[in-house]
């Protein structure tokens, strides 16, 4: 997933998107993520079995192209198989790229590589965190002190165990991992969540953390994903799910909607940023690219589409 930067858009960028109907990109790109980095939107997402980390450009988060790979060659300590849910981050005067691998002869790791350009292509740094269970979904949000912070999955789900969300303070330059890893949400093992709660997001709004997350299974015939949400004061917590929670979940036309990326358009509206499978007609083994705006209620708690569902357009 991809960290929302607070970076000063140019009066060119366009302060809204247009009118849409979802998908808005109908290509294969599951766990998106997206951050808007001057006058353009930039999102990556999950590769297919044995491809690299691709990247899409987008102008106002409607009409996306496919731009490049974070990768032009698998990093040596990978095992050439898996790569999953990058998420790019602005740092100083560069970027960096925050992912999971399958490390050879392990289990997955999150990872970090750098590149001067957003698009890449990026130099590998190596593992940060590789888990017994195995680590993947990586985010990164920063305190209000402006430090970043590493937020995670456990892959324990792999293990038939219930998962967990980790977070972890980063060096200033975002590329090691310091002080002490702390859980901060467990999967509650019932309800819309199951075992399983991943594809953590954080953002800021008002005074309150928002942490952004997928829950149950993923993929295939007999999924059951949906998207729930946490919020706290603090980074370390208590979380407190809110009680209408998932926020979005599987409708008539689209099929479990997850692992979606939080990103604000320069007028200062929040977006979602999903993949989902389309459920007209034989259902698709493929996610599309699904867009919906936020909509902030009175009390603090953020809706997409009004709990309906993905939406047709907007």
């Amino acid at each position: 997933m991809l960290i929302l930067l607070a970076v000063a858009a140019p009066s060119s960028a366009i302060d809204n998107p247009p009118h849409y109907a979802n998908p808005v990109y109908s290509g294969d790109f599951p766990d998106p993520s997206a951050v808007r980095i001057g006058p353009e939107y930039w999102a990556a997402g999950t590769a297919q079995p044995g491809q690299l980390l691709p990247i899409l450009r987008s102008p106002d988060l409607v009409h996306w192209q496919f731009a490049g790979s974070i990768f032009q060659q698998p990093p040596s300590w990978t095992d050439g198989t898996r790569y999953w849910a990058p998420e790019l981050a602005r740092q100083g005067d560069g970027y960096l790229a925050y992912y999971s691998a399958q490390r050879k002869g392990g289990r997955m790791c999150v990872a970090v590589a750098s590149s001067d350009k957003p698009i890449g292509p990026y130099a590998d740094l190596g593992p940060l965190v590789c888990q017994p269970a195995g680590s993947i979904d990586p985010s990164v949000v920063r305190n209000n002190a402006g430090w970043p912070f590493l937020v995670w999955k456990e892959d324990r789900n792999s293990d038939g165990v219930t998962t967990v969300i980790w977070i972890q303070p980063l060096s200033q330059d975002g590329t090691k991992l310091t002080g002490v890893p702390r859980k901060i949400l467990t999967a509650t093992g019932r309800d819309w969540e199951g075992g399983t709660i991943e594809g953590p997001q954080i953002i800021r709004r008002k005074g309150w953390n928002y942490l952004f997350y997928s829950g149950n299974l993923c993929c295939g015939p007999n999924c059951e994903y949906a998207m729930g949400v946490a919020r706290s004061r603090g980074l370390y917590g208590p979380w407190r799910r809110w009680k209408r929670n998932p926020i979005l979940d599987s409708g008539d036309s689209w099929l479990c909607p997850g692992h979606g990326s939080v990103v604000q358009s320069p007028d200062g509206r929040w977006w979602m940023l999903y993949a989902s499978y389309n459920a007209v007609g034989e259902i698709s083994p493929n996610r599309s690219l699904l867009l919906d705006p936020i909509r902030w209620r009175r009390d603090a708690w953020p809706a997409v589409n009004r709990g309906k569902g993905p939406s047709a357009g907007h």
